[in-house]
């Protein structure tokens, strides 16, 4: 038996030993060679040639292109992000199918008259509130609201169909991003399902619970809308191994994630989400209408609160 282990064992050496020299071995050194030789190319000769497989097509950006001999590491290079390289590829710049009317979610009539009510809504809603505040002697913020037929979120809504949330080449789909990130909030609130819980809201507007993590809906100066979810940990902050499931913490950026993610994928159907820094006391205490979200305030010694989640308390 002792035989056969040695021999065994003297078997698998010889293979590994073999497979070193005659395979690995020259991988490495073909690898080395290759380092050290400079491309002697130019980048606007792989640009002249031509793709077959591509006609009618963008030339597409080499990410893992070495720079020539005389250029120099200090020369800055302006290459833009990696998501904007990776999008300017043509397999993302592949044209759609033109839709069809019954395959597009909104008309621009419907998505006009529906910002109009909005609109007028805001202002009859002001209106009363106004004078609720002059009655209880409570001094309110006065928001500018903005209507604007060119707004992003107009754009990206007509640009929902029943294939995707937004085509490839959608340009609001940036601009939206931007404006989520840079808008003035006028008001916050607590979300449907958030108001489900004292009654408040009409339950059958509610699809599901949205987890247990407090959400507040902020509406922008161009009555575009957005849901907003507080930080809770920092990014490399893990959890722990005892912690009960239910209490668990969702990650603020998971969403942000998931977006990009889906959009790399080509799947396009998460909304867009990006972050975004809030200025708790202006932009949500001095902003909500809502009493109730208003109460959950305090000194301590910076403005915190501790509303109620769907299913737990939430803090921030």
């Amino acid at each position: 038996m002792r035989r056969d282990r040695f021999l065994l064992a003297a078997t698998l050496i010889a293979i590994f030993s073999a497979d070193f020299y005659f395979i690995l071995l020259p991988k490495l050194q073909n690898m080395r060679q290759t380092a050290e030789h400079v491309c002697s190319c130019e980048p606007g000769n792989i640009s002249n040639h031509s793709f077959p497989i591509l006609q009618g097509l963008a030339t597409p950006q080499l990410s893992n292109w070495t720079l020539p001999y005389r250029t120099t590491p200090s020369e800055p290079t302006d290459r833009g992000s990696k998501l904007e390289r990776l999008f300017a590829h043509p397999l993302f710049n592949i044209q759609t199918p033109a839709l069809r009317t019954e395959e597009r979610l909104l008309e621009l009539e419907q998505l006009v008259e529906y910002y109009r009510r909005k609109a007028s809504h805001w202002e009859r809603h002001k209106k009363l509130y106004n004078e609720a505040a002059a009655l209880a002697n409570i001094s309110v913020m006065e928001q500018e609201m903005t209507y604007d037929p060119d707004a992003s979120w107009l754009k990206f809504h007509l640009g929902i169909n029943h294939y995707a949330l937004y085509s490839r080449d959608d340009p609001s789909l940036l601009q939206l991003l931007k404006d989520m990130q840079n808008m003035k909030v006028v008001s916050a609130d607590y979300t449907q399902d958030e108001k489900a819980l004292k009654g408040e809201c009409d339950c059958t507007q509610v699809v599901k619970p949205s987890g247990h993590h407090l959400k507040l809906a902020l509406k922008m100066q161009n009555f575009g809308k957005a849901m907003f979810k507080p930080m809770r940990q920092q990014r490399e902050e893990e959890t722990p191994e005892d912690f009960f499931y239910f209490v668990d913490f969702q990650r603020h950026n998971a969403e942000i994630a998931a977006f990009h993610l889906d959009r790399i994928l080509d799947f396009r159907r998460a909304p867009p989400v990006t972050g975004r820094l809030v200025n708790i006391t202006r932009e949500v205490l001095q902003a909500t209408h809502n009493e109730d979200l208003r109460a959950v305030f305090f000194t301590s010694p910076g403005t915190c609160g501790s509303p109620r989640s769907t299913n737990t308390f939430g803090f921030f």
